[in-house]
């Protein structure tokens, strides 16, 4: 026996959005479904949502999880109480905490909220909803570069280059050595060899980097 999705992901409209006059962008051509709008891909109705839950923040001042959620599901058709302790407790905030519908970080868990409120379930991707954040125009945070792999893999890199030239520039000031200090040479020739490995393992993780994040469509 087949179950059938729910009618907001049906839709590709998982904050079920109400029809209205908004010409709200990747609107799927046919409008089979009286009540809600329907969308030709789950990212622009995620887009959609977002865009509103902006809205209400910067039209209405609604910047705590208690006031978007009671105007976006009202009482009279609603257990606005209930709902409003679901978000709360799928993102952790507390229901009158302030809010940016601005910041990623708070957007995309509220966001989240309503969707999985809505329709029993959040099947997205992180991808699918960073990529309809995106077009609302509220990107995520940027990595500080000394966190991100493939700048590590640059150190790694780099320490490796720079300490093999160390080598290089001590085994030029030992020409003059003694035989004595001579004796030292193999063990310095050794760990030119090891800091050239250790380069290649920087260079190797940096392209893996740059490898992984394409497949998970993050570049």
């Amino acid at each position: 026996m087949t179950t059938q999705k729910p009618r907001g992901i049906r839709n590709n409209n998982p904050g079920n959005i109400r029809r209205s006059n908004d010409p709200w962008q990747g609107l799927a051509k046919e409008q089979n479904d009286r009540e809600f709008f329907m969308f030709k891909s789950a990212v622009y109705g995620i887009r959609a949502l977002a865009r509103l839950l902006i809205t209400y923040q910067d039209k209405y001042g609604l910047c705590t999880i208690e006031m978007i959620i009671t105007r976006w599901a009202p009482a009279v058709e609603n257990n606005t109480k209930a709902y409003i302790q679901s978000v709360a407790r799928h993102t952790g905030f507390a229901a009158l905490q302030t809010l940016d519908m601005h910041r990623f970080e708070h957007l995309k868990p509220v966001l989240e909220a309503i969707i999985q409120h809505e329709n029993g379930q959040q099947p997205y991707s992180d991808v699918e909803i960073t990529k309809a954040l995106v077009l609302a125009g509220v990107e995520p945070g940027q990595k500080s570069l000394q966190t991100s792999r493939t700048v590590k893999g640059g150190q790694v890199a780099t320490a490796g280059t720079l300490g093999a030239g160390g080598i290089e520039a001590i085994q030029d000031s030992l020409e003059p050595a003694t035989t004595t200090l001579m004796a030292i040479a193999p063990y310095l020739e050794a760990a030119k060899w090891l800091l050239l490995v250790v380069t290649l393992i920087g260079i190797g993780v940096m392209l893996w980097a740059r490898i992984d994040d394409r497949r998970k469509g993050l570049r």
